[in-house]
């Protein structure tokens, strides 16, 4: 962000890098200041759609519901062909805990375009909500494949392992992401949780 900040006036009020300010933002769990600069990206560009998949997940975590209904409802307007759409029409209905809804909309972004990752990221979250643990585990792996570098899905997967409290597996998966992203707080707060789980399996076994 430091980094973005240094760029001259006229490159930095750019729709660009509002945009990869709101995403470096969101990428350290800074959701109110992502969605600042992602609004700022609106009001450069009010029919751009790149970045708006980010937008909106901000948007989820701050609970921001009626907001997401009306960035919904906008990008519907704007363009229904483009997979970012579904993937903020997604969020709005994950929001409303409507879970089989959201996945019907995240695939139907990745009926779209197949290689999107965030959409297989994203519906991989909903079918843990579900308790799908294999549809999950395809889900995030689908966008590993995709894209190797997108941390959130390592993250989907150390979940899946941690819950089924297998550690070693939790574990590694913990550390790719952070290799990936190492500013989150919330991957080193899991990594911390998956070790000392595995003190205490490891406790347990020698009691």
């Amino acid at each position: 962000v430091a980094t973005l900040h240094e760029l001259p006036l006229c490159h930095f009020r750019s729709a660009l890098v509002s945009q990869m300010v709101g995403k470096a933002y969101y990428e350290m769990n800074e959701y109110k200041p992502a969605v600042l600069a992602l609004r700022e990206m609106l009001k450069l560009e009010p029919f751009r759609l790149q970045g708006l998949d980010t937008l909106s997940t901000a948007l989820w975590h701050l609970k921001k519901d009626k907001e997401l209904c009306s960035l919904a409802q906008q990008v519907v307007e704007i363009d229904r062909f483009c997979p970012e759409t579904w993937c903020v029409m997604g969020n709005c209905f994950s929001l409303q805990k409507e879970p089989d809804t959201a996945i019907r909309f995240f695939q139907r972004a990745l009926q779209v375009d197949p290689t999107y990752t965030y959409a297989h990221t994203l519906c991989g979250h909903e079918q843990v909500n579900n308790e799908d643990m294999e549809k999950a585990v395809a889900s995030f792996r689908a966008a590993i494949l995709c894209n190797d570098r997108h941390y959130n899905a390592w993250y989907g997967l150390g979940t899946i392992f941690f819950r089924q409290e297998r550690f070693e597996l939790s574990e590694y998966h913990f550390r790719r992401a952070i290799q990936i992203n190492p500013n989150s707080s919330v991957l080193h707060c899991y990594l911390a949780m998956t070790l000392h789980a595995q003190g205490s399996a490891l406790k347990t076994s020698e009691a």
